[in-house]
């Protein structure tokens, strides 16, 4: 699975929470949430290359596409977190709990829910 880049991974964004969206559904979602509309041709040619580097799918309705994602929101965060443990812990979890709870000032209750989280685990 590829990286997306960021314009990519912020459609993808908008797609996993759409579920099932045409562009033009996916440019009233921009809207709704930074009061601009971007360019029908700008969303369309990311998607068009999300659809074919096989993140998404899609049906034809005549003219219209609707898509869908192949790779779920799950899988791809699965992903980029494994390469960030490798890219900057050294592949070690227990160094990057260890980052977060000092870097994060986490409570002592937060972290008892982690340490109950892991032994469940």
């Amino acid at each position: 699975m590829r990286e997306l880049t960021k314009a990519q991974e912020e459609i993808m964004q908008l797609i996993w929470d759409l579920e099932r969206c045409t562009v033009g559904d996916i440019r009233e979602e921009i809207k709704k949430r930074t009061g601009e509309k971007p360019p029908h041709s700008t969303v369309s040619a990311v998607v068009l290359t999300l659809d074919k580097l096989g993140f998404l799918k899609h049906e034809t309705y005549g003219r219209t596409f609707v898509y869908e994602p192949v790779i779920s929101k799950t899988q791809y965060g699965d992903r980029s977190l494994k390469k960030l443990l490798g890219k900057y812990f050294g592949n070690s979890p227990k160094k990057m709990v260890a980052h977060l709870i000092k870097k994060e000032d986490l409570s002592l209750e937060e972290i008892n829910d982690l340490m109950k989280k892991l032994e469940e685990e």
